[in-house]
C-alpha cells in the first residue's frame, strides 16, 4: 500500500494510536492509523493497522481491542519500514501528538532506530486559538467546538479522521499558512529519515463487529508461556514481565477507589487551563483518557510518572498540574451548586492516586465552592487579576459552566 499523490502535494500527515497503556517505556502501540492531506487540508489517502505489542493489551474497556484481535497482527518492527514511507516528507499532525509521540520515539528505538525530531503540529494545544470557548481539551470536545461529527466505533482511525477535519477548520480560517506552519513544510520537505528495510506483513484492520467487554470476574489469568513470550520481545526477565503481566490482568477488574460514572462525567465536562504548556497539556489529555472509562487504577498512577518523565515534565510541575487537575473537577461538580459526600470521595480518591493528600483536596473543594452555595466563586464584577480565564460555575446562579475572558463573562453557557 503505498500514499496516493492523485489530489496535489501531500502535505500534512495526521496519526492517531491507541496503546496498552500510560507509560512509553513499559506499554505498547496496539493501533496505528494514518491520514495523508493536501495542502488544504483534503484527504488523499489513509491506513490502518492493528499492532502486536507482544504483551498483555489489558482490559478492551478503553480501546475496544483484545488479546485475540492482535495475535496475527504485525509488530511495530515489522511496520517500521512502511510507516517512515508514509511519514517521510510530510508534517506531523495529530491531537495530543506528544503523547503519540512519545510512544513511537520508544517504539522506533526497539526497532533499533531512532525517530527524527519531525515538525509536529497538536490539534489540541493550537484548539483554544481557534475555538475561543472551547470548554475542554479532548477530541470530543473540540470536534463538537468546531461543529464536526466524530462518526464511527472508537478507534484509531476514527480519531485520526477527525483529527485531520479539525486540523482542515484551522487551515480554513487563515487565507494564507500561519508562517511557522509554511516553515514546518519547508523543513519536513528536507528531513532525513532513517532507511529502514520495508518488510513484508499483512495489514489487519479493526474488525467491525460490535465488541462487549470482559467479565472482569472472567478475566483470564496471564500465562507463564505468555509471560515468556511478552518478556522476549520486549527484552525483559520472564519474571517481571509475568508479575507485570499478571498485574495487567487484575487491573481488568474496577477499581473500588475510583470507579465513578460521577467522575467520568465531570472530566468530559470539565474546562483545560489557559496556562497549561503543551506538554502539560499531554500529561492531562492522557489523564482524561485514564479515567474517562471510569476506571483510575494505582498502576495507571505509577505509569503516569513514566510519562511526565518522558514529556519532559519536572516533579514540581507535575505536583501543580495534579492540584490544577483536581481543582477543575472541583469547579465543574460544583456546576449543580453541590458536592455530595460520594463525589468529595470520588474526588478524594482521585486526588490520592495523583499524591495529593486529602486536606489539599478538600482545600481544592471548598477554593471553587460557588458563592451560590456559600463559597467565593468569581461574580459579574471579579477583576481579571482575581481570576483567569476559563470555564467557571455560572455566577448568576444557572445551570451549568460560564466561560470568563479575564474581564467579562460571556452569555454562553456549557451544560451538559
Amino acid at each position: 500500500m503505498s500514499v496516493t499523490d492523485e489530489a496535489g502535494a501531500p502535505t500534512w500527515v495526521v496519526i492517531d494510536a491507541e496503546t496498552t497503556g500510560l507509560s512509553p517505556k513499559e506499554h505498547r502501540l496496539v493501533e496505528l492509523a494514518i491520514v495523508v492531506l493536501d495542502e488544504r487540508g483534503n484527504s488523499m489517502g489513509e491506513a490502518a493497522t492493528l499492532v502486536n505489542p507482544g504483551m498483555d493489551i489489558g482490559p478492551a474497556d478503553g480501546h475496544g481491542i483484545r488479546n485475540e484481535d492482535v495475535l496475527d497482527a504485525p509488530r511495530f518492527d515489522e511496520l517500521a519500514g512502511w510507516l517512515v514511507e508514509w511519514l517521510r516528507g510530510k508534517v506531523l499532525v495529530g491531537h495530543n501528538l506528544l503523547f503519540t509521540s512519545a510512544f513511537l520515539d520508544e517504539e522506533f528505538r526497539r526497532s533499533g532506530f531512532e525517530m527524527p525530531h519531525v515538525p509536529a503540529i497538536c490539534t489540541m494545544t493550537n484548539a483554544p486559538r481557534y475555538l475561543p470557548s472551547l470548554p475542554g481539551r479532548t477530541l470530543e470536545q473540540c470536534c463538537a467546538a468546531a461543529g464536526i461529527p466524530l462518526d464511527g466505533p472508537r478507534s484509531a482511525l476514527t480519531h485520526a479522521r477527525a483529527a485531520g477535519e479539525l486540523f482542515g477548520t484551522f487551515l480554513a480560517q487563515r487565507p494564507t499558512l500561519p508562517s511557522p506552519w509554511v516553515q514546518y513544510i519547508e523543513r519536513a520537505r528536507r528531513m532525513a529519515w532513517p532507511r529502514i528495510p520495508m518488510r513484508d506483513f499483512q495489514m489487519a484492520p479493526r474488525a467491525e463487529e460490535e465488541w462487549e467487554a470482559a467479565d472482569p470476574e472472567q478475566t483470564a489469568i496471564v500465562s507463564p508461556e505468555m509471560a515468556r513470550m511478552a518478556a522476549a520481545y520486549a527484552g525483559l526477565s520472564s519474571k517481571t514481565a509475568e508479575a507485570d503481566l499478571a498485574d495487567a490482568a487484575v487491573r481488568g477488574a474496577p477499581n473500588p477507589e475510583v470507579d465513578s460514572e460521577f467522575v467520568a462525567e465531570v472530566v468530559e465536562e470539565a474546562p483545560r487551563s489557559p496556562e497549561e504548556s503543551g506538554p502539560v497539556s499531554a500529561y492531562l489529555g492522557a489523564l482524561d483518557n485514564a479515567v474517562s472509562d471510569r476506571v483510575l487504577s494505582f498502576t495507571e498512577a505509577i505509569h503516569l510518572k513514566d510519562l511526565a518523565a518522558a514529556l519532559a515534565i519536572f516533579e514540581a510541575e507535575q505536583g501543580d498540574a495534579h492540584r490544577q487537575y483536581v481543582r477543575t473537577l472541583a469547579a465543574t461538580a460544583w456546576a449543580d451548586k453541590q458536592v455530595t459526600d460520594e463525589e468529595r470521595d470520588d474526588l478524594v480518591a482521585v486526588g490520592k492516586l495523583l499524591d495529593l493528600s486529602e486536606t489539599e483536596v478538600d482545600g481544592l473543594i471548598e477554593e471553587t465552592k460557588p458563592e451560590e452555595a456559600g463559597g467565593s466563586a468569581p461574580s459579574s464584577s471579579t477583576s481579571s487579576s482575581e481570576y483567569e480565564a476559563g470555564w467557571y460555575p455560572d455566577p448568576y446562579g444557572q445551570p451549568g459552566l460560564r466561560w470568563y475572558d479575564g474581564q467579562n463573562w460571556t452569555h454562553h453557557t456549557h451544560t451538559s
